[in-house]
């Protein structure tokens, strides 16, 4: 017979700080459904672990009466048949009983199950679970205290205590995704098939004297894209690192002198760049520009071009100087990015003539940017439409598209859900074995957990460019070069969509 358990007290709950929901009333006749994308390791005979989202919270660990209640979350039993079969007896090696599993397991902390009257799946767009694990996550990283407009700058600043972890936890990039070899990659690195594609616009030839990079991250690209010079090609070649996070301009620095890099680190605001007029060849931009100072405007600033603040005032001007063509209505407010706008006038600055920049971020072509809510800090979509149109009345030649079309990904690859890394990386933490998130196909999977793979279910593969997976195609590339530098008359070949080669014209 299973065993019956009382509630737990304080003292033997590991969890005493995650706020259950209250298991009476209307709830009673809800359905429960556990996220289908649920890793789950068995450990030993009678023991099984799954991994809460939230990282603070530790691993919840079952007993086989536990693991059958998991199970049992399968949309068809209600809430009160479930606390009937299952409340009672001990579900876990921690003597924790089903009622106690049922009144957490649902809420946002936890994301193991979800709770209602119908599914939140279907055909729509509107309708997938990794939406709906989204909406979750971003409502519970609503705990920025004051998000005011200088806060994703203190954030870098002070919120970073160091390298190790942000990008496993905080915030996954792109380029930490594949930072080693994929068959989506064309079986490289996203540095080292970067280089290969700048290489093939023209735009490592003649070599660039000055590299900057911005918001490096850990300084994966700059190692890789080593890769695709040789010695004597990187000679004479200095690569600078911009990054408001100090932490991270160690681990940029040191990985870009191993692969044999001149290279020197400033921390500083790219919004302003420390750096002299027209002495850079080559800016590298790489998944940062969401973290730069957004302006939250109103529709009455917008109307009367009258900001409330000196900082909106200078937005103000600059919509109006770039004549950005913003039509009526606007919402009751609106985010404008205008770090970004900072940082583009800046890369006009320091361009040499034939200088050149290239600009990868998530963001929108219509509308306005919406918030992106993340541990610690808030990002903020980029409104390219704005950018391209800012970037032309520069005077820059531009050239845009999305990412997996820069790099052209190879579609059909099919990749672990980001969801079960996060997770194995808990497991194999808990069991003091290195794991490291990152795109895994299924055989590099196995090869990265050896007899481990064996005891572990729930694994699920995405196509790489499925929206599901990691939204590749919202990450947009803006291609921008300074007039006036040798060989402007026949600028690189770009491939567009329909295969033709193009330039986009300035307006």
């Amino acid at each position: 017979m299973p065993e019956a358990a009382a509630s737990p007290s304080p003292i033997t709950d590991p969890w005493s700080d995650a706020m259950p929901q209250a298991l009476e009333g209307e709830i009673l006749n809800q359905r429960a459904w556990r996220m289908p994308d649920i890793v789950i390791y068995q450990h030993g005979p009678e023991e099984w672990w799954v991994a809460p989202l939230d990282e603070e919270l530790p691993l919840v660990r079952l007993n086989r009466m536990g693991a059958s209640l998991l199970g049992a979350m399968d949309g068809r039993t209600t809430i009160g048949a479930l606390l009937n079969q299952f409340g009672k007896w001990v579900c876990s090696p921690h003597h924790l009983n089903g009622r106690w599993h049922l009144e957490r397991w649902a809420t946002p902390r936890f994301s193991l199950a979800y709770y209602g009257t119908e599914p939140p799946s279907g055909h729509s767009a509107e309708a997938k679970w990794d939406l709906l694990l989204q909406k979750v996550r971003e409502g519970w990283h609503q705990n920025v205290k004051a998000e005011t407009e200088d806060h994703l700058s203190k954030f870098h600043v002070q919120g970073i205590q160091g390298p190790h972890g942000h990008f496993e936890i905080i915030e996954t990039t792109v380029s930490h995704l594949f930072r080693e070899p994929c068959e989506a990659m064309q079986g490289l690195t996203y540095g080292r098939l970067l280089g290969k594609t700048l290489r093939q616009m023209g735009w490592l030839s003649p070599k660039p004297t000055h590299i900057v990079e911005v918001g490096a991250g850990l300084g994966y690209v700059s190692k890789e894209l080593a890769g695709e010079l040789s010695t004597e090609e990187r000679q004479g070649i200095a690569y600078t690192f911009l990054d408001l996070t100090r932490p991270f301009l160690g681990s940029q620095t040191s990985l870009a002198r191993q692969a044999g890099w001149h290279a020197t680190g400033i921390q500083a605001n790219a919004e302003c760049l420390p750096i002299a007029s027209g002495s850079v060849d080559l800016i590298i931009d790489n998944e940062n520009l969401a973290d730069m100072t957004p302006v939250h405007l109103s529709e009455e600033e917008l109307l009367t071009f009258k900001g409330a603040t000196p900082q909106h005032d200078d937005a103000l001007h600059l919509i109006r100087r770039m004549r950005l063509p913003l039509i009526p209505p606007f919402p009751d407010e609106v985010i404008f990015n205008y770090g970004a706008m900072q940082f583009l006038q800046e890369a006009w600055r320091v361009l040499k003539p034939g200088g050149r920049a290239i600009l990868i971020e998530f963001g929108i072509e219509q509308d306005w940017p919406s918030p992106v809510r993340l541990p610690g800090h808030t990002e903020y979509e980029v409104q390219f439409s704005h950018l391209r149109h800012a970037a032309k009345w520069l005077g820059f030649r531009e050239q845009y598209c999305t990412l997996p079309q820069l790099l052209g990904m190879k579609r059909d690859t099919q990749v672990l859900c980001t969801g079960a890394a996060y997770t194995l990386r808990r497991f194999c933490q808990e069991l003091k074995k290195p794991f490291s998130v990152r795109a895994y196909t299924e055989r590099e999977l196995k090869t990265a957990l050896g007899d481990l793979h064996r005891n572990i279910n729930g694994l699920h593969y995405h196509n790489v460019l499925d929206p599901a997976w990691f939204g590749l195609w919202d990450f947009k590339v803006l291609l921008v070069e300074k007039p006036g530098g040798l060989g402007i008359g026949q600028p690189p070949a770009f491939k567009t969509a329909g295969g033709g080669l193009r330039w986009y014209t300035q307006r």
